[in-house]
């Protein structure tokens, strides 16, 4: 069973249905700037799932009638719409009898689950009955993926933890640790009735270096300083006490800290990283835990950031699907993380409720700049803040235009950032922001007459140093027009779009659109669709830009001859 979308409605600030899909996606951002509304989202999400109602002292689940809206007294619900078989879900009832009862519904690859967050119970799609549904709907539930939410600073590591006399109930931080002690085949409750004090030094310190190879060494790739001298020390006092210390060493001296001593950037990742790695709910196979991760690296350095942004990517590969909110461009490098399942939160216009719209549906006024500038905006920063020196930029006239190049040519453009502009004239508007920030471009118009007429602009504005890295889209017969959609052979778009259920005359706009969004495998069915006179343009289109931008890399090493 796996999750596939979440629904919310009337959870505090949001009042219209809300939905975010993760059927296809394994890691989803949520943008925006400070108050937009994004924690209350994740908070939503972890109030389905009611093994977290104990955690954080339900703080998810209280206040929740809408501040701005008190007349609205519809209860809060959250909507989880599930893959399952029909077999797993007759496994699901312990209730031979409902079992039974409910044999006969018809085949269902898909139900949907509502909870209720006022009564807490839940309602299942495929039951008619009330009783029996909030009875299934909870049996269900606890057989799906966890729904893990990292908070910022709340459930902080502690120094020491109690350790109870059985195991009964364990979830926060002493679930965590038992789960590292249980990565080495024992456990916190076996160490505190071992009589012999060598073999619990023993297994001491086996834990250590289970905890040092993840916490430290993950450390070790996002930071700045020397973190090679940083080590956990555990130590059990009075069998009733796990104590955790941070040993730094400097030379050959060792010194002790408590976690809340070291750094915040240290602390949060602390934090992130046990929850990660050893929480009580992750089995070590299902990879389709939903990791909820509210503001991640907040308190870390820029650098440091952009290093978190491949290890969160990593994450929702090998652990689960990540849902992460965040107002900082580090988070969102497009080398990790694709432009097209990013969601943007904001507030209406009233400041009053909160509102979410998926990157690929926001229109973009012609007067900006590029196409990506709801993404900018959301955010409050530059666009150039998106970009380093060494990333290799290509320019393309829109939005649909880098969808196509992403999904025809997503192999040869690994070393290449697409960005999308608004038309022709935008690029050309473009290129003095570029060259100002020293930026590393590859400017691409299209062989129309409003294509050819920028290009020449800017051969003629730029200079020619600055030609060397401008070009026009192929074209072998120079009375016709060659726009990026013209790039495909006629047939294309009708396979492409029988493939994908769609109607046969559907615009190229629409059907790069409905492309991007796909899974990985289902891109490469539609890469393999296509003829191979479009396959050889747009490999020619990437030779002709490899050759700009052997081009490029010689006019730069001219402009510094030239200093």
């Amino acid at each position: 069973m796996k999750y596939n979308k979440f629904t919310i409605r009337n959870y505090r600030a949001i009042e219209d249905p809300m939905e975010i899909n993760i059927k296809k996606n394994k890691l989803v951002p949520l943008i925006g700037t400070n108050e937009s509304g994004k924690t209350t989202i994740l908070q939503a999400i972890f109030a389905f799932d009611y093994a977290n109602d104990k955690e954080y002292e339900g703080r998810h689940l209280r206040e929740l009638r809408n501040f701005y809206n008190p007349q609205n007294k519809d209860s809060a619900t959250i909507e989880a719409e599930i893959s399952v078989k029909k077999s797993d879900f007759l496994n699901c009832i312990s209730d031979e009898n409902l079992r039974m009862k409910y044999s006969e519904i018809p085949n269902f690859s898909e139900i949907t689950i509502s909870r209720n967050l006022d009564t807490k119970e839940y309602k299942v799609s495929v039951i008619d009955d009330e009783e029996d549904g909030k009875i299934i709907g909870k049996e269900i539930v606890s057989r799906l993926p966890y729904i893990i939410y990292n908070d910022d600073f709340i459930e902080r590591p502690k120094n020491e933890i109690e350790i109870p006399s059985d195991s009964t109930d364990l979830y926060g931080w002493l679930g965590i640790y038992e789960r590292a002690f249980n990565k080495i085949d024992s456990s916190i409750f076996d160490i505190i009735k071992e009589p012999e004090e060598n073999i619990k030094l023993g297994i001491l310190s086996d834990v250590e270096a289970e905890i040092n190879k993840t916490l430290i060494k993950e450390w070790g790739k996002i930071s700045l300083d020397d973190s090679g001298c940083l080590s956990i020390k555990l130590q059990i006092e009075n069998n009733r006490v796990l104590k955790i210390q941070i040993v730094e060493k400097k030379g050959d001296k060792d010194r002790f800290f408590k976690i809340e001593e070291r750094s915040k950037g240290f602390l949060w990742f602390f934090n992130f990283v046990m929850k990660i790695k050893y929480n009580p709910k992750s089995t070590g196979s299902n990879n389709d835990i939903i990791y909820l991760l509210d503001e991640p690296g907040s308190y870390l350095h820029s650098v440091a950031q952009e290093r978190l942004c491949q290890m969160i990517k990593n994450i929702s590969n090998k652990d689960g699907k990540v849902i992460y909110c965040t107002h900082t461009h580090h988070l969102l490098d497009p080398k990790y993380i694709p432009t097209k399942y990013i969601y943007i939160v904001q507030k209406d216009k009233n400041k009053k409720n909160i509102e979410l719209s998926k990157i690929t549906s926001v229109k973009t006024d012609i007067k900006k700049m590029n196409e990506l500038q709801p993404v900018y905006e959301a955010l409050g920063v530059s666009d150039w803040d998106f970009f380093t020196q060494k990333q290799k930029l290509i320019l393309v006239e829109g939005i649909h235009d880098k969808y196509a190049l992403e999904i025809f040519l997503k192999s040869e453009l690994s070393s290449y950032i697409v960005m999308p502009c608004v038309n022709a004239e935008s690029i050309y508007n473009n290129i003095p922001r570029l060259i100002a920030y020293n930026k590393n471009y590859i400017a691409v118009w299209d062989n129309d007459d409003e294509g050819r007429e920028y290009y020449k602009k800017s051969l003629k504005t730029f200079g020619k140093l600055e030609a060397k890295k401008m070009l026009l889209l192929p074209n072998n017969d120079k009375k016709r027009k060659v726009r990026m959609e013209e790039m495909f052979d006629n047939d294309d778009f009708k396979r492409l779009a029988q493939y994908l259920e769609m109607p046969d005359n559907i615009s190229y706009s629409n059907i790069m659109t409905s492309i991007i969004c796909c899974d990985d495998l289902t891109i490469d069915e539609c890469v393999n669709l296509v003829s191979q006179k479009t396959k050889d343009n747009f490999r020619e289109l990437f030779k002709m830009v490899e050759e700009v931008y052997k081009k490029s890399k010689n006019s730069n090493s001219e402009k510094e001859l030239v200093r």
